[in-house]
């Protein structure tokens, strides 16, 4: 099974395990540092939403640096059984929430809790035509602060909904897009 490191926190150097023949592609861990060295404190106590949740690798550095709990969602019955397998391993399966959906599908329906979440990462596939569509169901319900991991070739938008793009930072590949709710008044283009 390919593994991936937790690089911080209560768990830092335990395993989240992928499950062989999955399309899931972890967020390396360089990446991760970088993300959580920048949420800082924002994460503890934090409601965590794992999009696109793939092995969970985002959800379980939350998880290990404080935060309260974790919303797990994927479509793959694989990966949510790895996600389950690794929450048990770690002794935080209370705090986890392994949810097997769509993600537009989910937001669509779950708007209220998606508005009460503090943290949200969107790790979808790179060449995923739905992320704009995810970005604009996200700012219909805004979380306080969205985090969108993307391939550095694809331009998202500035605006969505209700969220502003806030800070974007590269890793070489990879990009990630941070957008918060806009400010009163701003909320148009």
């Amino acid at each position: 099974m390919p593994q991936t490191r937790i690089t911080g926190g209560d768990f830092r150097g335990r395993v989240v395990e992928t499950p062989r023949g999955s399309l899931v592609r972890p967020t390396r861990g360089m990446v991760r540092e970088s993300l959580f060295d920048i949420l800082g404190d924002r994460v503890a106590d934090a409601a965590v939403l794992d999009l696109y949740a793939g092995s969970g690798a985002l959800g379980f550095e939350a998880l290990s640096r404080g935060a309260a709990q974790v919303t797990f969602v994927e479509r793959d019955e694989r990966a949510l059984r790895a996600i389950s397998a690794t929450a048990a391993r770690f002794g935080c399966a209370d705090r986890c929430h392994p949810v097997r959906s769509d993600v537009v599908r989910f937001l669509r329906h779950h708007g209220d809790d998606v508005a009460a979440t503090a943290l949200c990462f969107m790790d979808a596939p790179y060449r995923d035509p739905e992320l704009e569509v995810v970005l604009q169901c996200l700012g219909s319900s805004p979380p306080a602060l969205v985090v969108c991991e993307h391939h550095r070739r694809r331009a998202l938008p500035g605006r969505a909904g209700l969220l502003r793009r806030a800070r974007e930072v590269r890793h070489g590949l990879t990009t990630l897009t941070f957008y918060q709710p806009a400010a009163p008044g701003d909320e148009q283009e």
